[in-house]
């Protein structure tokens, strides 16, 4: 039997062969990787919710994430950084595959204003919002007559005075319970014996809740607004509800006494 030899390859032939394959491959590779790359790169940061802030507020704190690909949304970190705002109760960060982040915000809803040198807002929890242009245009009512030394009212966190908690709970009752006349509610303030009075937008009319039982006494209020029939609240200057079991009317040119 002849044995027939193979020619074999020169070693260096072997290994340039071999560094274009691998050329090659690694080319076909960053290619494929590219395009996988460019399929999550975020295309759209859609920010919902905002209503006090502008969007560019949103926007530029995103922007400090420098979010490129889909990868690189850190959803929890994101809603931390945009809930440290003081107009901010709750954001929710999430990501739509293949390039989509969507961010819903939830703004605190100024409830009342404080009479102060500065605009402070309150929200429903006594949250204090910082003074901002919203509160020029802002239809809540004004709380006058409590204490204003500035460490009572930390910015972002609830306001540390008692007083002005229990007038926001009022508000809060109102608000929901009763909105007709939260409404129309132009102050609640304090009088010189710690007792809440409301004043109404219209005409003016004064009612005093007194310091107790403050809940039940806008119970009877609403109650008895709903027997005037075709008369309001705004027809009697004054509404006195101090007085167990009475509700004090004081009208325009009148005053009378219920039982």
């Amino acid at each position: 039997m002849i044995k027939i030899n193979k020619p074999k390859l020169p070693l260096r032939q072997v290994i340039g062969i071999g560094l274009s394959l691998f050329f090659l491959i690694t080319l076909w590779g960053a290619n494929r990787w590219a395009n996988y790359r460019q399929i999550f790169e975020v295309q759209e940061i859609a920010i919902s919710g905002y209503e006090i802030l502008d969007k560019e507020n949103y926007q530029d704190i995103v922007d400090q994430f420098d979010i490129r690909s889909i990868h690189d949304v850190k959803m929890q970190k994101i809603a931390e950084t945009i809930e440290a705002n003081p107009f901010v109760k709750a954001a929710r960060v999430s990501r739509r595959f293949p390039n989509q982040v969507t961010i819903n915000i939830v703004e605190r809803k100024p409830l009342a204003i404080l009479n102060m040198d500065s605009f402070f807002m309150l929200d429903g929890e006594a949250v204090v919002l910082p003074d901002h242009p919203y509160s020029q245009s802002a239809m809540v009512p004004i709380l006058s007559g409590f204490n204003t030394a500035l460490d009572l009212y930390p910015e972002g966190e609830q306001t540390y005075s008692i007083k002005v908690k229990e007038a926001v709970a009022i508000l809060n009752k109102l608000s929901k319970g009763y909105p007709t006349l939260y409404e129309n509610i132009s102050e609640l303030t304090l009088n010189s014996h710690d007792e809440y009075v409301i004043i109404l937008t219209d005409r003016p009319t004064r009612v005093i809740l007194g310091k107790n039982d403050i809940f039940s006494k806008l119970n009877i209020l609403k109650n008895f607004e709903e027997a005037l029939g075709q008369r309001q609240l705004t027809d009697y200057r004054l509404l006195d509800m101090r007085y167990k079991k009475q509700l004090v009317e004081i009208g325009r040119a009148s005053c009378r006494e219920r039982v």
